[in-house]
């Protein structure tokens, strides 16, 4: 088989989706990432990827912080939902029935 050039892009699949959440206790927020990956094994380290734009870019650049979550299959629409409404006009624990739990 012939080696087959393409452009750079986005193109490491499948990729999990994983929720992060955020913020202080008294206002804690949920997105949905897919650009998650480990980056280092010792010490253990995952790297995150959240647009400045979105509302939990802010929260984790000024909390300094943020718990990555793995979803199970019985969460799918939870975590579709979390990556579909703004944690700056909604409360996505109150509106999935998740709750909040500090950080180990």
């Amino acid at each position: 088989m012939a080696k087959v050039a393409i452009k750079p892009g986005t193109h490491l699949y499948p990729i999990p989706a994983v929720l992060v959440t955020c913020g202080p206790p008294e206002k804690p927020n949920i997105i949905t990432l897919a650009w998650v990956g480990t980056v280092c094994s010792d010490p253990p380290m995952v790297g995150i990827s959240i647009r400045p734009s979105r509302y939990s870019n802010g929260l984790v650049k000024q909390y300094g912080e943020f718990a990555v979550n793995l979803p199970t299959a019985d969460l799918v629409r939870v975590t579709d939902y979390c990556g579909t409404v703004s944690g700056r006009s909604v409360d996505k624990f109150a509106a999935t029935g998740l709750t909040p739990a500090p950080a180990k």
